[in-house]
C-alpha cells in the first residue's frame, strides 16, 4: 500500500536591510510529489535520483523483518524532484 501526499516550500532570498529591520523577498514556490509506503519489495537504485538523470531528490527505505513473496520487505519514502508553482497554488495560502 503506498500514500501520496506533496511538500511545499517558499523560495526566498537572502536577508535584505529595510528601514533599520531585515526582510525576505519570497518569490514562487517548489511543490514535491511524496510516495510512502507501507511495504514494497522493489525499491529504486541511484540511476532514479536526479543527479544521475532521474527524476527523484531524495529516497530512503528501511528493510522489515519480513519477507513479501519470498522477498525482503521495505518501507519507505520517495521525494519526487521540486515543480515551481505560484505561492497562490499552495493549498490554505
Amino acid at each position: 500500500m503506498s500514500f501520496t501526499s506533496y511538500s511545499y516550500r517558499l523560495r526566498t532570498s537572502g536577508p535584505m536591510s529595510v528601514g533599520g529591520g531585515f526582510v525576505t523577498h519570497t518569490f514562487m514556490a517548489e511543490r514535491s510529489t511524496v510516495t510512502t509506503y507501507e511495504a514494497i519489495t522493489n525499491i529504486k537504485n541511484s540511476s532514479n535520483m536526479t543527479g544521475q538523470g532521474g527524476d527523484y531528490k531524495s529516497i530512503s527505505y528501511n528493510s522489515l523483518p519480513y519477507l513479501l513473496g519470498g522477498r525482503l520487505a521495505f518501507s519507505g519514502t520517495e521525494i519526487r524532484k521540486p515543480v515551481i508553482i505560484d505561492e497562490g497554488s499552495i493549498p490554505g495560502s
